[in-house]
């Protein structure tokens, strides 16, 4: 019981330390309270007001750095719905960086010249307002190509364009591709592409133009039948052919593509179908007539 009235005792004296100090040093400690008070106030006051400060300034610097806005000043409007979502996408990063970067104009029109749409970037100006006006040099879309199931647009040097298409009549198409699409913005490979689009190019500016539907491309350079012709233009009759013959430039003891296309025009003169009402006729040999195979 007399240890338990010792612990007693010690704890009621360290209860009364206050009541045994004096007036001066009781004075001295209520002065040295309040100042740590104060002190923690103000400490918690300074860093409260940095964070805001450092809101503040942040929120002026978002208000100082608009997000870039870009114009294609002559992007034609046949090219809008096929092409500005490919060409936004390339510059979606870049919108976010501060526009008055130096290096800006610089990095867009890199972005740019990468999509398959642009032949090339003429220039990236940076106006006032964040706004960017860009010019360049654009790829148009001539011909579709098939490749197994799916269809891509070229534009007239075979240069394949961006995405991949059901396939649409508005289009003349190229059937028979021997080799794979490339990535967008590169040539179709191998030559035969280049070739049907030549022939389609020619057919294109007749008036019976509207009655060719493709340019049939299996048999380029002979790859199938060495002695038969190696291009035919597919007619908007059921399994309608005309026999072209060889590729531009490529003629040997045949006709010309003049030739040709005058015995096209007499046909069309003189019976109102290119293919003078045939499901196949052959325009390559004689100069003077057609030739129906079989």
């Amino acid at each position: 019981m007399a240890r338990k009235r010792r612990k007693a005792k010690r704890r009621w004296a360290a209860l009364t330390w206050w009541s045994e100090l004096d007036e001066e040093h009781r004075r001295r400690a209520v002065v040295g309270g309040a100042l740590l008070v104060v002190g923690v106030s103000l400490i918690m006051a300074a860093s409260y007001g940095l964070q805001r400060l450092d809101q503040h300034v942040k929120s002026l610097a978002l208000a100082d750095h608009p997000r870039a806005e870009v114009v294609y000043a002559n992007l034609p409007d046949t090219l809008v719905p096929l092409a500005r979502a490919d060409l936004d996408a390339a510059l979606n990063d870049l919108t976010d960086v501060r526009w008055t970067d130096a290096t800006l104009c610089r990095r867009m029109a890199k972005r740019l010249a990468e999509v398959g749409w642009v032949d090339r970037v003429e220039q990236v100006r940076r106006g006032e307002d964040a706004r960017f006006v860009v010019r360049a040099a654009y790829r148009y879309p001539v011909a579709m190509v098939q490749y197994g199931t799916e269809f891509f647009l070229v534009d007239a040097h075979g240069v394949r364009l961006p995405g991949s298409y059901r396939f649409d009549p508005r289009w003349p198409l190229v059937q028979g591709a021997a080799a794979a699409a490339p990535n967008p913005g590169q040539p179709w490979p191998g030559g035969d592409v280049q070739a049907g689009l030549a022939i389609l190019d020619r057919v294109m500016r007749e008036p019976f133009a509207d009655q060719i539907t493709a340019a049939l491309i299996d048999n380029f350079g002979g790859r199938q039948d060495r002695f038969g012709p190696h291009l035919f233009l597919a007619t908007d009759r059921a399994g309608g052919r005309i026999a072209w013959g060889s590729a531009i430039g490529q003629e040997v003891e045949e006709n010309s593509v003049e030739q040709k296309l005058a015995l096209l025009r007499a046909n069309f003169r003189d019976t109102g179908r290119a293919d003078a009402g045939h499901t196949e006729i052959d325009i390559s040999t004689f100069p003077d007539r057609f030739t129906v195979p079989g």
